[in-house]
């Protein structure tokens, strides 16, 4: 009775309002407000979450031009304190309650969100409310924020993929402000005022053009009178007139260029694309599957696999409100750069003249219809998905016309788009490599590209509630079985998992356990790698491999209509791999690639050195991508000898989560498992880890705009009890509602990333600090760290600190859990790592369990007068570094 009256006031309200919802499908209600706002709530009791977004037809595409990146201004800005909550508030008291919060600009909208237990709606929607309708903009906060944003221009331009899409972005059109970018210039950003703020905020922020989207463990009912209480107050305002300028079509090809120093070559093409509301809109998706997503795909079969001209390949549609953009991109060797661009075009072209074949459509639209179906297993992608067509379409029922026209997309259907769409005067080419420009001119490219249209046109193919029992059982070979029933969303995850990775390797073998994931998946003693991803692709699903510090394995997704034959495709991978010599030299270029990456990410390769620095001697201090040298070097042979020596029944754990029988599933697990045989050898031991007697420090010279900075300890390991308040420790500093966010980003702006992180292994462990920042505010942000350390081993933390880290912690790990490929690989790792399947259930009560003492004591034991580890990765030298 105590929430009756409350609830009671609220539904009141809504009457009062004259306003009355429609169920516009089963479990979705829609309404409008008198002020014009709409509200949307779809009941969903998969899990005790629930997702709250406020949508906002207020993107950068509303922009002038001299107001560039005011919207992602105002998303950072708008948590930055209201007229009844000060900076950092807002987080914190989502956060507190077990939540998370966070905003997206795109071109066209802008959304704010959180995410959390099914009983943080209603201070969601207050938070909300207050950010959007009342926030102060205060003008010494905004000079802070601009120079956080200044920042995150640093890191996308230090970033080689985003800088080379924002170029192609630039010129791929010409008149329509989709060419600039989302986050603005440093020069317009730097000059908005608040004043600019509150007049674009007048302009766009109406209730008109508002959609609050609910999602989740709530009734529809009670849900709908809250936010009418929340977001109903505020005064209607008519439509803005707006008229989006006209793009021209293009009369030539056009090629932008990078020169970077970078180890890899980037390349991203753009051809014209339609909007979410054009009939071509499903057909795009539909070929963007069919050339570049998966490994069955056109691109990666033909430019990957039979020509080995790229590391990593593949395409996709960008759909807006305005026009939109076909895209293809990836990495390769620079010196293929010039061919890649002829002989993807040759792949996109060939689609006007060669019809596809019906089962290579028929795999393309399961791949994409899948992707809705998927999207359901968590609260806020069904959120997104209403908002994005409400946003757009005007009614989030338009996401269902979408789903059903993807299945309907023809053979002309494609024709007929690429006709429309894919025409060689309409190519932009972006390239980005060191000494780029020596690679091709304007006048090349443009011969390229009529070379790919003639050679296109002459060539014709040949080609019930969250919690679920779950059933455990051992096979009389030692394999333990875990199967989950989850019945509302018609899909299946698997997870098969053993004790290995980085844990088990050397110097010598660095890359090993890495190469045998990547190359298990590619070929079995029945079926070519070919045939395998055609086939798995073609019932919706998708078989990896995996590897990482304490673990490798296999998982795998697929529709439960193809569950049966997925397992028995599944069984024949897990147990029956080729490992074959062509399959794995096939497969060395990407794993090589992925390390050439890694060398050209200040973030990435800071992170591989501060491991190497924690951990070496021991394994958990070799890079986890491997040493190109190893894996330059494995033969078919060392991986048949690890599978033989890691992959073993006994010392395995399969995890199946989602909609399935259990009855059945078991007697086809144990009738296609129950013959592999455990080896008799002993499995090898964990190597002891050497203790960290004095600081280790390095650093790495690059040339870069931030510098990157990591200051970190040892820790403790999985088992140990000390991780839970350790976990605790970290939350208190992360987040949004952190101390290291709020202290060193949103009061002294000397960074736009900055954090902390964990790591636990079997045997030991690592807590790291981490910030980004400007080369001459490196100094300060070293300092902020410490000072920040120096503060938790005097101080301690709070009792409401502690709290909303235990309540941040537990809802994240609630909020990650709501895929049935998330719970699969949850229970299977805990299981065999030895805390057993049900490990979340503890995990949740002792985290809930931890005190201020028990933070303080963690603190002081692992970080006060202790050896320090500190990588330092940008433009510095070793003579400038502390």
């Amino acid at each position: 009775m105590k929430r009756l009256v409350p609830l009671l006031s609220f539904i009141l309200i809504f009457l009062a309002q004259g306003v009355w919802s429609m169920e516009i499908a089963p479990g979705l209600h829609k309404t409008v407000l008198e002020n014009g706002l709409t509200v949307i709530v779809e009941e969903n009791h998969r899990a005790p979450v629930v997702a709250v977004q406020v949508w906002v037809k207020a993107g950068s595409a509303y922009e002038k031009d001299k107001e560039a990146g005011i919207t992602h201004l105002i998303e950072h800005m708008i948590f930055k304190g209201t007229e009844k909550r000060g900076p950092g508030e807002i987080a914190a008291t989502i956060e507190s309650m077990g939540g998370s919060i966070n905003a997206f600009t795109s071109y066209d909208y802008t959304c704010y969100h959180v995410t959390g237990p099914s009983d943080i709606m209603e201070t969601a929607l207050d938070v909300l409310s207050d950010a959007i309708f009342h926030s102060k903009f205060d003008p010494q906060e905004l000079e802070r924020e601009k120079l956080v944003i200044l920042e995150e221009m640093r890191m996308r331009r230090d970033r080689p993929p985003i800088a080379l899409a924002e170029a192609v972005m630039a010129k791929a059109y010409v008149k329509h402000p989709y060419r600039r970018p989302i986050i603005g210039y440093p020069e317009t950003v730097k000059a908005i005022t608040r004043k600019d703020i509150l007049n674009y905020m007048a302009r766009r922020y109406r209730p008109c053009y508002i959609a609050v989207v609910i999602v989740g463990d709530v009734e529809a009912e009670e849900a709908l009178a809250r936010a009418a209480a929340y977001f109903g107050q505020a005064p209607a305002k008519p439509p803005e007139k707006f008229t989006f300028p006209k793009e021209p079509p293009k009369t030539s090809p056009v090629l932008v260029t990078l020169d970077r120093p970078v180890q890899e070559g980037y390349f991203h093409f753009a051809l014209p694309g339609p909007n979410l509301l054009a009939p071509e809109a499903p057909v795009i998706d539909v070929i963007a599957a069919l050339l570049g997503q998966g490994e069955s795909s056109r691109l990666y079969r033909k430019l990957r696999r039979e020509k080995g001209l790229v590391h990593t390949i593949s395409s996709y549609a960008f759909i807006p409100q305005g026009p939109g953009l076909f895209e293809i991109a990836g990495t390769a060797p620079p010196e293929n750069l010039r061919e890649v661009i002829k002989a993807a075009l040759v792949e996109v072209f060939r689609l006007k003249y060669d019809p596809v074949l019906p089962e290579e459509l028929k795999k393309a639209r399961t791949m994409v219809a899948s992707s809705f179906v998927y999207s359901r297993e968590t609260m806020q992608g069904e959120a997104r998905k209403l908002g994005t067509f409400q946003m757009i379409a005007g009614d989030p029922l338009k996401a269902r016309e979408y789903y059903e026209a993807i299945k309907k997309v023809s053979t002309e259907d494609v024709r007929a788009a690429a006709e429309k769409f894919f025409t060689p005067q309409a190519v932009v080419a972006g390239l980005l490599a060191q000494g780029v420009g020596e690679l091709i001119s304007p006048e090349e490219l443009k011969e390229l590209v009529e070379e790919a249209q003639l050679e296109a046109s002459g060539i014709r193919p040949g080609e019930e509630r969250w919690v679920t029992p779950t059933i455990k059982k051992k096979l009389a070979n030692g394999l333990t079985v875990l199967i989950t029933p989850q019945h509302d969303v018609p899909a299946v995850a698997m997870t098969l998992i053993f004790p290995g990775g980085l844990r088990f390797e050397t110097k010598e073998t660095n890359g090993l356990f890495r190469t045998m994931a990547a190359t298990w998946t590619k070929g079995t003693k029945k079926h070519s790698a070919e045939i395998l991803a055609a086939t798995i692709e073609g019932m919706g699903g998708q078989i990896e491999g995996f590897s990482g510090r304490n673990t490798f394995g296999l998982e795998a997704n697929f529709l439960s209509d193809y569950f049966k034959d997925g397992l028995e495709l599944f069984a024949e991978i897990a147990l029956e791999p080729a490992f074959s010599p062509d399959e794995l030299e096939k497969v060395k270029p990407e794993l090589l690639s992925a390390i050439a990456r890694q060398e050209d990410d200040p973030l990435q390769l800071a992170i591989r050195e501060f491991y190497r620095l924690l951990f070496s001697p021991h394994p958990y201090g070799l890079n986890v991508l491997g040493d190109p040298e190893v894996i330059k070097n494995l033969t078919s042979e060392d991986l048949k000898n690890a599978y033989k020596r890691f992959v073993r029944p006994d010392k395995g754990v399969l995890a199946i989560v989602g909609d399935v029988d259990e009855k059945k599933t078991l007697a086809l697990v144990e009738k296609l498992f129950s013959d592999w045989k455990a080896p008799n050898e002993p499995f090898p031991r964990d190597k002891d880890v050497p203790p960290l007697l004095e600081p280790r420090i390095s650093t790495i010279n690059l040339e870069r705009e931030q510098v990157h900075i990591i200051l970190g300890f040892r820790a403790t390991s999985l088992y140990d009890e000390d991780r839970f308040p350790l976990e605790v420790l970290n939350a208190v500093l992360a987040g949004q509602g952190g101390r290291l966010f709020t202290t060193l980003r949103d009061q002294e702006a000397l960074a736009y990333s900055v954090t902390s992180f964990l790591t636990f292994g079997v045997n030991t462990g690592g807590i790291g600090f981490y910030i980004a920042t400007a080369p001459e505010k490196r100094r300060d942000a070293l300092s902020g760290l410490w000072r920040e350390i120096t503060r938790l081993n005097q101080q301690g933390v709070t009792e409401e600190e502690v709290r909303r880290a235990e309540r941040w912690i537990v809802g994240r790990y609630q909020t990650s859990l709501q895929t049935n490929s998330a719970q699969a690989m949850e229970q299977a790792l805990n299981e065999v790592l030895g805390l057993g399947y049900r490990f979340g259930l503890r995990y949740v009560q002792k985290i809930q369990e931890v005190s201020p003492e028990d933070v303080q004591e963690v603190a002081r034991k692992y970080l006060e007068n202790q050896p320090y580890v500190l990588v330092t990765v940008g433009p510095v030298s070793e003579a400038e570094a502390d």
